[in-house]
């Protein structure tokens, strides 16, 4: 049996939504963690070495900008590649997503197979990154 390689922390209050993105982004090598609010997912990314974070922009406890700056500002966390979902789709929300962190920003409602083709792009990114790193030291 394969390894799982990822763990992606989903962040998404609306229980359909957490269902439909968690069974879309599920593959044998994935481990879908879910949280729907922002001091869920402080807990599993403290607890769990995170390989992405999808994160929805509103939540019940806050803005998941603030959570996204909270990552960036973490050594521990500040490398982990962030993708903001939000129902807010006008250009100056999206820059200031990317301003404050984000690595991508996709509008809901979106495509599943562009959220998992962001994703994988995402990820390949990062261990392309990693695996130069390591060769680097």
């Amino acid at each position: 049996m394969e390894e799982l390689s990822h763990k992606i922390l989903l962040v998404e209050d609306e229980p359909g939504i957490q269902s439909l993105i968690s069974e879309a982004l599920a593959t044998a090598r994935r481990r879908i963690f879910v949280a729907g609010s922002l001091a869920e997912a402080c807990q599993l990314v403290d607890h769990n070495k995170m390989d992405m974070v999808v994160l929805d922009r509103m939540l019940p406890d806050g803005d998941g900008l603030e959570f996204c700056a909270k990552l960036r500002r973490s050594p521990m966390h500040k490398s982990i590649p962030i993708l903001l979902l939000s129902a807010r789709s006008d250009v100056s929300e999206k820059v200031l997503g990317l301003k404050m962190g984000a690595d991508d920003y996709l509008a809901k409602p979106c495509d599943l197979n562009e959220l998992r083709a962001r994703i994988e792009a995402l990820l390949r990114r990062t261990e392309e990154l990693n695996r130069y790193r390591t060769r680097l030291c």
